[in-house]
């Protein structure tokens, strides 16, 4: 008799470890998914998106928001780029959107010949490419850093235009 409520004992035990070991599993898989699919935290390095994001700022970026909607003006995104070595990512915002007609004229961004609000108040020294029209394709972005005398971005030729698919995700702060 004893030994069968020992045996009875060492069981339960045994199946309220193993249920434990299951929920701790469960939730560092969740965690992982969650991790690689949805949500992630950065860190800006970089002055390129002054004063809206100062270098060491931590930020969340969504990284399903754009899997469900369409990129919009003036979001702010996080984008992976390639060199010849590796990859990075990067944090600019969205002014040009797919279809569109971006230039830079007398130091101000146009779209489709038209002025537009842009969250910087300075005049832009350097309209690179964009001192002539840039024709989006139907899948293509132009961005820009808020500081935008100390960002590289689409203007320049080793960024350019940014595809839907180098998207990593919206930054919700």
């Amino acid at each position: 008799m004893k030994n069968y409520r020992y045996v009875e004992r060492r069981n339960r035990m045994i199946r309220k470890i193993g249920f434990w070991i299951a929920e701790v599993v469960a939730c560092i898989l969740l965690a992982f998914l969650i991790i690689q699919f949805c949500v992630q935290t950065i860190t800006i390095h970089g002055d390129s998106m002054q004063p809206a994001y100062e270098d060491g700022d931590r930020v969340i970026v969504n990284k399903i928001h754009y899997k469900i909607k369409n990129p919009e003006r003036y979001d702010t995104v996080v984008i992976e780029l390639e060199d010849e070595s590796n990859s990075y990512y990067t944090v600019k915002r969205i002014l040009g959107l797919p279809g569109e007609t971006v230039q830079i004229v007398d130091g101000r961004v146009r779209i489709n010949g038209e002025e537009i609000r842009t969250p910087f108040a300075e005049e832009i020294l350097s309209a690179g490419l964009a001192a002539y029209s840039i024709e989006l394709k139907e899948n293509e972005y132009f961005v820009m850093g808020d500081n935008c005398n100390n960002s590289e971005d689409s203007r320049m030729a080793n960024i350019g235009n940014i595809e839907k698919k180098q998207l990593v995700g919206k930054i919700i702060r």
